[in-house]
């Protein structure tokens, strides 16, 4: 592998954006257009996690070959994100469809909830950039929220990645990937 100095990037800021579940990817990845919807100010000092969750490996042998094949178990991987405005559609993505029927409310109304959403996530780095399109997660509160007068009020949100059949999981995008023509 080469060095390539412009796959290296300090992730100094970043845009998240949902639209409805399975919604394709953004055709302008530096500007998503409807129905993709900027989630505004998340935290800069939490930052994003892309966590994994299980694929540990067993290796199964027989009595002639005592390491004959190695079996994985699935993976789950999750994005967590840490939501600073108040808004209905972060609200709703730390507890749930709310009731919004009233001017100036957001009403919780259930305990346990998820809401369903496509997912691009833009990661800059002055000229260099990368993107990462998910077609479907399933968001829910991660954490508890913290009110503290030093900061800034955060909604904590883990978004399960789900596979949606036909499709890639996820998808990253930048200049240094897929196919590369000279």
């Amino acid at each position: 592998m080469a060095l390539l100095d412009s796959a290296v990037l300090i992730p100094g800021t970043g845009y998240m954006y949902t639209a409805p579940a399975e919604t394709t990817a953004p055709t302008d990845l530096t500007s998503p257009e409807a129905p993709w919807e900027n989630l505004g100010h998340t935290s800069r000092e939490d930052g994003l996690t892309i966590t994994r969750d299980g694929g540990d490996s067993e290796v199964i042998g027989t009595w002639q070959n005592p390491s004959l094949r190695e079996r994985r178990e699935p993976t789950t991987f999750a994005i967590t994100a840490y939501l600073h405005q108040v808004t209905n559609e972060v609200l709703e993505m730390y507890f749930g469809p709310g009731d919004v029927d009233t001017e100036g409310v957001f009403g919780v109304t259930s305990a346990v909830a998820t809401v369903d959403r496509a997912l691009y996530v833009r990661i800059v780095d002055g000229a260099n950039e990368v993107g990462l399109y998910v077609p479907r997660v399933s968001i829910s509160s991660e954490d508890d929220v913290e009110i503290d007068v030093e900061g800034f009020l955060a909604f904590p949100v883990r978004m399960t990645v789900l596979q949606v059949s036909g499709s890639n999981l996820m998808e990253f995008y930048g200049a240094e990937l897929g196919t590369i023509t000279p």
